[in-house]
């Protein structure tokens, strides 16, 4: 019996996961004879990252998470510097970054990012201490929320990863009377379904894992708690005004602006090397999660206000307009209880069409029922990051691995449940 690996998602949490999982394999290749099963990752989309790991900011860093996720964020955290410093800080596309809160002085309400977000408390800064690209305003109190070595900026790359793109998963089976999976159905553009052996089943399709768990398995008596309806965001990149290359050694800045914006609307701006601004943290008209990622297209009505408040925080040349390059919308991966899923699920509670469980298991199902060596296979479960999807892929990606691998986790995450 193979004990191959099907990851359905390419986003961040789906590659990370199918790294991590390599990984491990690589470690324990000589540990025994037993050959290690493939990794195989199903995109529904003709390329990696189609929807919010694409276009996400690349913000990292050790701290504001919930209570039940910190352990996790810093696991995380620790394997990305792990990674960059193993590879090199500037061909990882990783540099240290400063983090301001602006905050008007007839501000009364509570400020975002809120006082217990950062590492530390925030930390009053002058004026000049914000990037050269922000218009100052002599009403603004300027706050220092985090900084090196607790923040950092990541520029995501391609991962070396084997991929079957444009195809969607249509069914799974398994044998009688064992609890894991024996195949997965698939079905590519213009072509003849496919099955592929299966013994693990991961399930990282990011706002698409509800979609993805009731057609595979529509008999479950349970389903993900997800909505990712009202967690879209616009976001658009644009040249950095008067932009130098030694600019560069700053490192990343990220400046939230949302305790002065009118309408208390959410904004931040961060910097990229070579010249670039990324826009975010704004809301977006509610609209359905499309079925395809590609579907899903930024709203120029939302993007145009944008735009109009973000001249005003920034240095343009008079007579200049902003020199936007690239406009997007995504949709967060939103679990109703408000924390990410990185889990085995319960064989029971898949409603797999198995009328023979009452019946002598065989002398291989005992043994596939017996051996967790390398994992006792069935459905797993890693999404719901909601925005932290790039901050906690890596850690989310190694503690999978080890539940795939029957492997004890290296952080407790058994508060990511769906319970």
């Amino acid at each position: 019996m193979g004990d191959d690996t099907v990851i359905l998602g390419a986003g961040v949490i789906g590659l990370a996961t199918a790294y991590q999982l390599a990984l491990a394999h690589r470690k324990t290749v000589n540990a025994t004879t037993r050959p290690h099963g493939k990794i195989i990752v199903i995109e529904r989309a003709a390329h990696i990252t189609p929807a919010a790991s694409g276009q996400a900011t690349g913000g990292l860093g050790d701290f504001g998470f919930a209570s039940g996720v910190a352990d996790l964020g810093v696991l995380s955290y620790k394997l990305f510097q792990e990674l960059a410093l193993a590879n090199g800080m500037k061909e990882f596309g990783f540099s240290e970054s400063t983090i301001y809160r602006i905050i008007p002085d007839d501000f009364t309400s509570m400020p975002k990012p809120s006082d217990s977000w950062g590492p530390t408390p925030p930390v009053k800064q002058p004026l000049s201490a914000l990037p050269d690209w922000v218009k100052t305003e002599s009403h603004w109190s300027v706050q220092r929320m985090a900084g090196p070595p607790h923040a950092s900026h990541l520029e995501c790359k391609k991962l070396g990863v084997k991929f079957i793109f444009n195809a969607n998963a249509t069914s799974v089976q398994a044998a009688p009377g064992s609890r894991h999976f024996t195949s997965i159905q698939i079905k590519q553009q213009d072509r003849d379904p496919l099955s592929i052996p299966c013994r693990s089943l991961v399930i990282a399709a990011g706002p698409w894992s509800p979609n993805v768990f009731s057609t595979l398995f529509p008999h479950a008596s349970s389903q993900l708690p997800m909505n990712s309806t009202a967690s879209a965001g616009n976001h658009f990149r644009v040249r950095t005004p008067n932009w130098k290359p030694e600019d560069d050694q700053k490192g990343s800045q990220q400046v939230f602006f949302q305790s002065d914006v009118p309408g208390r609307q959410g904004l931040d701006i961060t910097s990229f090397s070579g010249g670039e601004l990324y826009v975010g943290g704004w809301g977006a008209e509610q609209e359905v999660l499309p079925e395809l990622a590609e579907d899903v297209h930024a709203q120029p009505d939302e993007v145009e206000r944008m735009m109009e408040i973000v001249k005003g925080y920034l240095m343009v040349p008079e007579g200049e307009e902003l020199d936007v390059f690239a406009v997007g919308r995504c949709y967060r991966p939103l679990a109703e209880f408000g924390h990410p899923i990185v889990m085995k699920m319960e064989w029971e509670l898949l409603g797999m069409d198995d009328t023979s469980q009452d019946r002598p298991l065989s002398a291989e199902q005992e043994d596939d029922l017996q051996d967790s060596r390398y994992g006792p296979g069935g459905l797993f479960l890693n999404t719901a990051h909601f925005d932290d999807g790039v901050t906690l892929s890596l850690g989310s990606g190694r503690v999978m691995s080890e539940l795939l691998l029957g492997l004890p986790p290296s952080v407790d995450v058994s508060g990511l449940g769906l319970r």
